[in-house]
């Protein structure tokens, strides 16, 4: 038989704390070994109890959803689950929880004994019972990892033009190690599917303008590409290539399995450019950007998936390197150089250009 989820859930307060504790009990599958009411306590208990996954809010006393989530990474690794039901300073912390080792950020499950949250009711239980199953590793501060210089084969023979990115659970933090790599001068724009919660994506474009050098936006209305620039899709849509150097957002539907789609991403971009691509496929849950990255790699296109050891989830990598779609399975810290060796032309095809104009 199998053993239920043993959960720790912290939450400042008391009325909340019962109501998700509740919640979690009735919902079957799951034990609640204990409660904290503020980020320290969470700390000492993590410690203590050993739960299989902590759901913590990020607003708490003494030491905040963020910080809790750094010492718990450092000094016993265990899965967490961020929630929060504010905007502003609460999304922006969830995010920064996320790159300090938090698996996931939900909304807080609101309206927890009315017919009206049932939604998030359930999309909180559920990714409480998914990321219990993730293995996850010990988070020391951040450091500067020297570049991994990929094989001198990663070529496609093609100047590529814009480069195309997908990641899930774990994401953020890879996102920003990745887009950091990219360096200041990167010259082809970047398309980005991310896996975030309904409210979140804001915060996670802005929080990424301020760690990696390169800007980023919001796709809201149909865009012409720039050189060197991060596009995101909004809330509830999807992005795409519409056509060469442009890019719009396509709002979601109710049968879409995943929103944003990595796979409506990476075939669009196949359509639009052919071999003139680079596909990314970094850490994440499911097989979103299977078929898409497949699409580019028949296409001509120069594809990579990160590997294993550096994923949080080996999923996403996983299933687009077993359908062959991957052309290069490469360490997190590698992603970056091998983007950079197969646009290396970019740079002097631009500056002739200009020359000639």
């Amino acid at each position: 038989m199998e053993q239920p989820i043993r959960v720790l859930v912290v939450e400042d307060s008391p009325t909340q704390r019962e109501l998700i504790v509740a919640l979690i009990r009735a919902a079957g599958g799951f034990t609640v070994v204990g409660t904290a009411d503020n980020g320290g306590a969470a700390v000492s208990s993590t410690l203590a109890m050993r739960p299989n996954i902590v759901a913590m809010d990020v607003h708490l006393p003494i030491m905040d959803g963020y910080e809790a989530t750094r010492q718990i990474m450092q000094r016993c690794p265990t899965p967490i689950v961020m929630f929060s039901n504010s905007s502003g300073d609460g999304e922006r912390r969830s995010i920064q929880a996320l790159a300090a080792g938090a698996l996931a950020v939900v909304r807080k499950p609101g309206s927890l004994m009315s017919a009206t949250g049932t939604a998030e009711r359930e999309a909180f239980l559920r990714m409480l019972r998914l990321m219990a199953k993730v293995r996850v590793v010990t988070r020391h501060a951040p450091r500067v990892f020297p570049p991994i210089t990929p094989p001198p084969m990663v070529g496609t023979g093609v100047v590529p033009e814009v480069v195309a990115v997908a990641a899930s659970t774990g994401g953020p933090a890879a996102l920003q190690t990745f887009l950091a790599g990219l360096g200041p001068t990167f010259g082809l724009p970047i398309l980005v599917v991310q896996h975030i919660a309904r409210g979140f994506t804001t915060a996670l474009v802005d929080w990424l303008a301020s760690v990696v050098p390169l800007p980023t936006q919001i796709v809201t209305t149909e865009t012409r590409l720039q050189a060197g620039r991060v596009y995101f899709a909004p809330d509830d849509a999807h992005i795409i290539v519409s056509g060469r150097n442009l890019v719009k957002q396509q709002p979601c539907r109710p049968e879409d399995r995943y929103c944003p789609s990595a796979d409506l991403l990476f075939e669009t971009t196949a359509r639009a450019y052919g071999a003139r691509a680079v596909g990314v496929i970094m850490t994440g849950m499911g097989d979103d950007g299977t078929i898409g990255l497949a699409r580019m790699r028949q296409a001509g296109a120069a594809t990579f998936g990160q590997d294993e050891a550096t994923c949080v989830v080996y999923g996403m990598p996983q299933a687009a390197r077993a359908a062959g779609a991957v052309m290069l399975t490469l360490p997190l810290g590698g992603l970056a150089a091998a983007v950079l060796t197969t646009t290396a032309g970019v740079e002097q095809i631009r500056v002739r250009s200009e020359r000639q104009s």
